[in-house]
């Protein structure tokens, strides 16, 4: 999956869990380590997880979470919470193995089980391991085409993650929603889609006003380094003036 956008798909990601799986168990077997929780326990709960989910029966905004909480007795928020948090024992687990790859791929996962509980009205209220799976498939990703769309999937968990998550540690310069609102930044960038330079550097100047000038400033930087299309240079450069340039006072 290097390289390549995970679909928002719950068979493929219950696939994509045991497959990982598998490999981490056939990779401790070898070096004679015992793992715990032993992976099978990790694919044991994501399937069930996930098989409850898809058969719900529920798929819009106003009947998923009605339904999760008759059918299941739960909120959707911890069922969500619950899914992040078995990619993130899993991820765990393969770097204490060293297997660095399997790592990067079970994080990923993070991404389509957010979008696609955020797709019916499910707010995500621990953002973390869900940006760095978004940062991590940036780096990957090198066709504009696919980058816009990781950045309308980036728009998706900016639009879902929950308001206490927003405004939590807000000195912290690693918290999630500002690592989350310039990645998306940057990606749009790269995507040479102008339209999304504009979505994005709007939330910069209005919910990071502190790190607008900074980033613009980058951004100039890399206009001159690499060989970016007239239009994305016009753009960079109107919000460049805007922030440096003129020099305004915040």
């Amino acid at each position: 999956m290097a390289g390549m956008l995970p679909p928002i798909d719950l068979s493929h990601l219950c696939e994509e869990f045991a497959r990982l799986g598998d490999e981490l168990q056939h990779a401790a077997d070898e070096g004679g380590e015992a793992l715990e929780p032993p992976p099978q326990v990790l694919v044991t709960g994501m399937t069930a997880l996930l098989d409850t989910l898809s058969h719900l029966g529920a798929s819009s905004p106003a009947a998923f979470a009605p339904a999760v909480r008759g059918q299941l007795g739960s909120e959707p928020e911890l069922m969500l919470g619950h899914g992040l948090r078995f990619i993130g024992d899993l991820a765990a687990l393969a770097r204490r193995l060293d297997q660095a790859q399997a790592a990067r791929a079970a994080e990923t996962l993070a991404l389509p089980l957010a979008c696609w509980m955020l797709r019916r009205g499910v707010e995500l209220e621990t953002p973390e391991l869900v940006v760095n799976a978004a940062a991590a498939l940036a780096n990957q990703l090198r066709e504009p085409d696919a980058l816009a769309v990781l950045h309308g999937l980036m728009s998706e968990i900016v639009e879902g993650v929950s308001p206490a998550a927003i405004h939590s540690d807000p000195l912290n310069p690693n918290r999630p929603w500002r690592l989350l609102l310039l990645n998306r930044g940057i990606v749009a960038t790269r995507s040479h889609r102008t339209n999304l330079m504009v979505e994005s550097f709007q939330a910069i100047c209005e919910q990071l006003p502190d790190d607008a000038a900074e980033f613009f400033r980058e951004g100039m930087g890399q206009m001159e380094t690499l060989d970016y299309p007239p239009p994305v240079r016009e753009v960079m450069e109107r919000y460049y003036r805007l922030w440096c340039a003129d020099q305004r006072l915040h």
